[in-house]
């Protein structure tokens, strides 16, 4: 049975994480650990908690109300910080004075969501998780590695039970959603670069959990099909429900003028297979491939107690345990 391990927070000694994955061993090992199970069964969760769901409609709890609230203010900040004239296209130097205003409003902020004394501790070990998730400080660029350091974020929230399995609806439907725009809006105005992009070839510029999520929220739903894609006039009136359709929308204006098939071909090849249901397995396996499996992008990724780099024989039993099945 496979479980999301939960510290006992009484005695949990926090630290601040660092960068474990090194080389072809050190990412082999992470492959074979207990955190890397973790993190995908935690995906598999959040996507099968959204199945059947929209987003207008999926209520906000009041444990989860801070944390939105943090995500919309650091997105008020964009409009404090408008991007300077340079002349590079890409990497606006302005998101590093964004992104430097939210390092300094951290601490405050995150104690609004770690509403005890035992979770507040966990402070200086969230940090980096939130910070990073908004793209590099130097080379200003953005991709599926700092998403998944806020993956890593939420799955911290969650083992310090800010949250519980409850809420997974509303961590996607509102939470990462939130994010999600904060993501666009920071990549958009300040045109940070995609990071280690694949061109046309890859799924999406800068993201891939959302096309997770989407395809999750679509399985089941007999009134579309995957090819409703091509419908401009479905996605402009789904897209605040549906996630999928969001992220496609998205894609259409800023690439607009280009064919779809031409400046997305893999979405597009996606958009001919039968059902949501294929699409979900697949978006996760294409997850584990290019992302997870992926030297390039894991090895920025950081552990520390919560998210604990160690082999399966390394592992101690943790604390408490939660059964996904």
């Amino acid at each position: 049975m496979e479980c999301i391990s939960k510290p006992d927070l009484a005695t949990h000694e926090f630290c601040v994480p660092e960068k474990k994955i090194m080389e072809g061993d050190t990412l082999h090992s992470f492959q074979e650990s207990v955190v890397y199970k973790e993190i995908l069964q935690f995906i598999t969760l959040l996507q099968k908690s959204v199945q059947g769901t929209q987003m207008s409609t999926t209520d906000l709890p009041d444990c989860l109300l801070p944390l939105y609230e943090m995500i919309q203010k650091y997105t008020g900040y964009i409009d404090e910080i408008p991007p300077i004239d340079q002349p590079m296209r890409f990497g606006n130097k302005s998101f590093k004075v964004w992104l430097d205003k939210v390092r300094e409003s951290y601490e405050d902020d995150i104690k609004t969501v770690l509403t005890t004394e035992e979770q507040q501790k966990a402070i200086p070990e969230l940090e980096p998780y939130l910070l990073e998730s908004f793209g590099h400080y130097e080379r200003i660029d953005y991709g599926t590695g700092h998403e998944l350091s806020f993956l890593g974020f939420l799955l911290c929230l969650y083992k310090i039970e800010i949250y519980t399995d409850e809420h997974f609806a509303a961590i996607v439907n509102k939470v990462f959603q939130e994010y999600l725009l904060l993501c666009r809006k920071l990549q958009t105005i300040y045109m940070l670069e995609p990071a280690g992009s694949h061109g046309v070839w890859g799924l999406d510029d800068y993201q891939h959990l959302p096309f997770i999520f989407g395809a999750g929220q679509l399985v089941g739903h007999d009134d579309w099909t995957p090819e409703i894609i091509h419908d401009n006039t479905t996605l402009e009136n789904e897209m605040k429900d549906y996630m999928y359709f969001g992220c496609i929308h998205f894609i259409k204006s800023v690439k607009k003028g280009v064919p779809f098939g031409e400046c997305s071909p893999i979405l597009n090849d996606i958009s001919a297979v039968p059902n949501w249901g294929k699409v979900s397995q697949g978006m996760i396996k294409m997850y584990v491939g290019e992302v997870l499996n992926k030297h390039p992008v894991v090895k920025h990724f950081k552990f520390g107690s919560l998210i604990k780099y160690e082999s399966e024989s390394d592992a101690v039993a943790p604390d408490s345990t939660v059964s996904t099945e």
